[in-house]
């Protein structure tokens, strides 16, 4: 990586010297992380024996009791208060019980173009690296993988390590009309990674060996960095210069920068640094008819703001590979505090007044009381928040500052950069705080959302393993429809799966905010059917994207599109939006090989003639 300081001029393309060699590594990611689940091999929930006491263990704790987790998903996975007394194991496959399709045979000259452009342990075709790249992280995907329901997968998985390397790789592909999907940490929950052509010869790009900081300008504050970088080591790497990204979505530890342009991806801190389209400068995009380049400035008001094409594509349109970031240097001080407030409307007058006040807090998340419930029943015995919410504290809310304790919602709000500044907002914001009825919990509570920030997921590995499963939908709304849609979700789903006799339970909270309207985020929880496959899931998802749809919501706020939100985008954008984006597809990518299937309905889809 080359660093510039702030005396070295930028006007000279000359000063900056790319790296031009990639050291090998010994292990890809995808040989790191769970097959059938989310994240580290080494980190899960589990139950303790002979105690039944589930607990977590994780690469520096061993067996760390979670007390009140498994009475809270036994006591709200119930009809009427009559549920099991324990749990049920349902457990995955082996990898060795999966059985794979045969890999189709590359067409005319491809594989020989292959060896040409990639050295011989870049070109993977055994069942691991094959079996790891047919789908992303979303329940569907799990519970299929988890069952062994696989129906297609990539031919071959390649791992480029320059530009140049996926350049030649899309033109060949263009050639022999074969389909290339981009993958990069494989997190997506979508379906914006799953190979769904059956009948073409299919190649996963897994980028994650594209993995450098290729200059960093301290005095324009931008970075050039390689797409498949894990978010981790992407701060890592900008923190040895003094800078950051800011970029810290729940994904964080196992995503990619370009998986981040891909979805227009939002992080924690966008309240202040903004959400990733903010935070681009250019990218370098590679397509059938050649790479695309966008200058770097300050900003250009020259036609159409071409970044705009490639963000949010999600490989439907080519492969970026380089990308040019703002950052900024490293917080001087970053203060997370915890409140409690009487009501989630009473945090929400607080937001919206905080909004229109103009001094923002970096973060702000926003709990409804079911998942402050949850929040409380997720953490460590002698966490710092379980002290704080003590008998004697809700004694206080609840006799002398008359807080009904069934409606008691829990608020993280956090504050980045210079102290002074940090003290000035944190001031400002206090005063808006306490007007609506906050109690303060110090800063213990955001000490432990840091640390487990990124856990919510091993709880759904948890579940699926005990014949239960949870998923998520998001949303952007505005302030106007935020509670009659968060009203109606919540009742809706409860009443659609009780109907059924099945048990059902729904929370959410606020994760990001914005002068005209916040991203609304739902987690959803219920039983397996007998048959362990996907349709309590899917019943649910579309019940939660219509009623998103009824209020007039994003169809989706940072998880992007694939193919599971496909079939409402011809809802939420008009029809013209739609030829719009068909056309530039067929422009760029006539022999449609760029992750076909994705972001929008086909014509045949939209008419009911495609599955």
């Amino acid at each position: 990586m080359q660093v510039k300081d702030s005396t070295t001029s930028t006007s000279s393309t000359e000063e900056r010297k790319e790296l031009t060699s990639y050291p090998q590594e010994n292990v890809d990611y995808y040989q790191k992380i769970k097959w059938n689940g989310w994240g580290d091999t080494r980190k899960f929930i589990h139950t303790l024996q002979p105690s039944g006491t589930v607990a977590i263990t994780t690469p520096t704790v061993s067996g760390q009791p979670l007390p009140s987790l498994k009475k809270f998903i036994l006591t709200e996975l119930t009809i009427n208060g009559q549920g099991q007394t324990d749990l049920e194991n349902s457990p995955s496959l082996t990898v060795e019980d999966i059985k794979l399709p045969l890999p189709r045979a590359a067409p005319g000259d491809f594989a020989r173009e292959l060896r040409a452009i990639f050295k011989p342990n870049q070109v993977k075709e055994d069942k691991f690296a094959r079996l790891t790249h047919i789908y992303g992280k979303s329940l569907r995907d799990l519970i299929r993988l988890r069952i062994g329901l696989v129906e297609n997968a990539p031919d071959v998985v390649v791992l480029p390590e320059s530009h140049e390397e996926v350049e030649k790789l899309v033109l060949a592909a263009h050639r022999a009309n074969v389909i290339i999907i981009p993958y990069g940490g494989g997190s997506n929950i979508v379906g914006a990674c799953e190979p769904i052509d059956q009948t073409r010869y299919t190649v996963s790009l897994d980028m994650r060996r594209m993995n450098k900081v290729l200059w960093v300008d301290r005095r324009e504050m931008t970075a050039c960095i390689q797409v498949g970088i894990m978010g981790p080591d992407l701060e890592r790497e900008l923190h040895k210069s003094g800078v950051s990204l800011g970029h810290d979505p729940d994904s964080f530890e196992f995503s990619t920068l370009g998986g981040w342009l891909a979805t227009c991806s939002s992080g924690h801190q966008s309240d202040k640094y903004g959400d990733i389209e903010d935070m681009c400068v250019s990218f370098k995009t590679c397509t059938p008819m050649g790479t695309l380049e966008l200058r770097n400035g300050a900003r250009a008001g020259a036609g159409l703001n071409f970044k705009h094409v490639i963000l949010g594509s999600e490989g439907t349109l080519g492969i970026i590979t380089e990308a040019v970031m703002k950052v900024h240097p490293v917080p001087q001080a970053a203060e997370y505090y915890g409140f409690l407030f009487p009501s989630f409307n009473h945090a929400i007058s607080a937001l919206e007044q905080m909004r229109r006040s103009e001094i923002i807090p970096t973060m702000v998340r926003i709990y409804d009381p079911d998942e402050t419930r949850l929040s409380f029943a997720s953490k460590p015995s002698k966490g710092a928040v379980s002290e704080f919410f003590s008998a004697a504290v809700k004694k206080y809310l609840q006799y002398i500052r008359s807080f009904d304790m069934t409606q008691v919602t829990l608020s993280i709000i956090g504050f980045e950069g210079p102290k002074k500044q940090v003290d000035f907002v944190k001031k400002s914001c206090f005063d808006i705080l306490a007007k609506n009825g906050a109690f303060g919990l110090g800063t213990a509570p955001g000490k432990t959302w840091a640390e487990k920030r990124y856990d919510l997921p091993y709880i759904r590995d948890f579940l699926l393993d005990h014949n239960m499963w949870v998923d998520v939908a998001e949303t952007t709304v505005s302030y106007t429809s935020l509670i009659p849609l968060w009203k109606e979700a919540k009742k809706a789903f409860v009443q659609h799966y009780h109907a059924k006799g099945i048990p059902a339970w729904i929370c959410a909270h606020i994760s990001h905010t914005y002068s005209n309207g916040v991203c609304l985020y739902f987690i959803f929880a219920s039983r397996q059917n007998d048959e362990k496959e996907m349709t309590p899931y899917i019943e649910g998802k579309r019940l939660m994207c219509d009623i998103i749809m009824k209020h007039g919501g994003a169809i989706s706020h940072h998880h992007g599109v694939g193919y599971e939100h496909a079939p409402w985008m011809s809802r939420y954008v008009t029809q013209g939006w739609v030829n719009v984006y068909r056309k530039i597809k067929e422009t760029i990518d006539p022999k449609n090989i760029c992750n076909p299937r994705k972001l929008m309905p086909t014509i045949e889809e939209e008419q009911g003639k495609e599955n």
